[in-house]
C-alpha cells in the first residue's frame, strides 16, 4: 500500500478576547480545506510548496470573502481604509 500524505488547513478570522494574555477566539469565519497527496509529491518539497500554496490561497480567499460579507452585513465597513 502506498504512503498517503493528508495535509490540513484552516483560517478562522474573528472577534479577539478583550483580557490580556488570552488567546484569540475564532468564531464566525472558518474556512477549513483537506487533501491528500501520494508519496511521491509528499516527499518533493517543491511539490508540497506548490500544493500548500495553491490550496491554501483559495482557502484564505474564502475566509476573507465570508469575513467581508459579515463585516458588510452587520455595517461595519466605513468605505475607506482603516489602519490598528
Amino acid at each position: 500500500m502506498a504512503y498517503k500524505c493528508k495535509i490540513s488547513m484552516r483560517i478562522g478570522i474573528g472577534p479577539a478576547e478583550e483580557a490580556a494574555g488570552a488567546a484569540a477566539r475564532l468564531d464566525g469565519v472558518d474556512e477549513e480545506a483537506v487533501w491528500v497527496v501520494t508519496d511521491t509529491t509528499a516527499a518533493s518539497l517543491d511539490e508540497m510548496e506548490e500544493k500548500l500554496l495553491e490550496n491554501g490561497y483559495a482557502v484564505m480567499r474564502r475566509a476573507l470573502a465570508s469575513h467581508f460579507a459579515e463585516v458588510s452585513k452587520r455595517g461595519l465597513s466605513s468605505g475607506r481604509r482603516q489602519v490598528g
